[in-house]
């Protein structure tokens, strides 16, 4: 189903590009990503002089969006290297940039002459890929598996890729938007039995109607109260699950240890890091129920 090059990851570098979210308010997905990388023996390198995607900007100012996205894409572009991201959002906004400027010879020349004052200039040859995707095509099953060293047989997680995972479908993303399945197989390599939801997170609507973010978190957590735990992808869901966990739950009138947590500290606590060398220190959610159940 997925291809992956024939003598693991080790003959490939990379570069990293965490983005915002995961590089301060949710420091623990980074954290993760560059120690299972390093056990991994993946080969990378942080991007330098690096900015926002751009996304955000995306309904005030398409412009700036979309010269934020050309920018970020030439710096890396000069490095020669394939990009790992870690933001379904980032992804998504280079792949709709990307598409832009590839098919619109007037766009993409007024950003190059913007880009042209810092001595840069956009392509359009960057390959990128989620750090999920990556996992899947680059590194492959067969390494990973022979990398376990805790089996998470017995355990059952509620997988939640995040909506700009798979959707919109033309742009080109990550997974099949009508069975997405990259997440729940990668959680499955690792012993366990999963349970795909396609639920909102909430953030699409948490900065205008709070209330209502919160409540679609807490009945996202909620849907999850028979499994072990939800295993997420994207800096946005883990605010709004793990950072805003309690606030989810009251708002929702949830009661119970549902763990909230990255593929990324998942997979390490799978291959033998300790809960801290994968930032579980930093999770808001109960995961020390899990921690506990694997009596580390």
């Amino acid at each position: 189903m997925y291809g992956c090059i024939s003598e693991g990851c080790i003959a490939l570098e990379y570069i990293l590009y965490p983005g915002c979210l995961s590089s301060t308010d949710q420091y623990q997905y980074e954290l993760s990503v560059v120690n299972v990388l390093k056990s991994l023996n993946v080969d990378f390198s942080y991007a330098e002089n690096v900015n926002c995607c751009g996304l955000p900007l995306r309904s005030i100012n398409s412009y700036g969006w979309v010269y934020l996205s050309a920018r970020l894409m030439s710096v890396m572009e000069s490095y020669g290297k394939p990009c790992i991201l870690l933001c379904n959002w980032c992804h998504a906004s280079l792949s709709y940039v990307k598409k832009l400027l590839n098919n619109n010879e007037a766009l993409m020349s007024w950003v190059n002459d913007l880009l042209a004052r810092e001595g840069l200039r956009y392509k359009g040859d960057l390959k990128f890929k989620h750090i999920i995707q990556l996992l899947c095509e680059d590194i492959g099953f067969e390494m990973l598996r022979s990398s376990v060293k805790r089996e998470f047989k017995g355990f059952k997680f509620s997988v939640h890729p995040g909506c700009l995972y798979f959707r919109p479908n033309d742009i080109g993303r990550p997974d099949d938007s009508h069975e997405p399945r990259m997440l729940m197989d990668l959680v499955k390599v690792l012993g366990a039995d999963a349970e795909l939801c396609l639920d909102c997170c909430g953030w699409a609507i948490y900065n205008t109607n709070t209330s209502t973010g919160l409540t679609l978190a807490g009945n996202r957590i909620k849907l999850a109260s028979k499994t072990d735990g939800i295993v997420i992808s994207c800096p946005h869901g883990g605010i709004m699950m793990d950072k805003n966990y309690e606030e989810a739950c009251k708002v929702s009138g949830f009661k119970g240890d549902v763990p909230v947590l990255y593929y990324t500290q998942l997979l390490g606590l799978a291959i033998g890091l300790s809960p801290r060398e994968v930032a579980l220190n930093l999770n808001k959610s109960p995961v020390n129920v899990l921690t506990c159940k694997l009596g580390i």
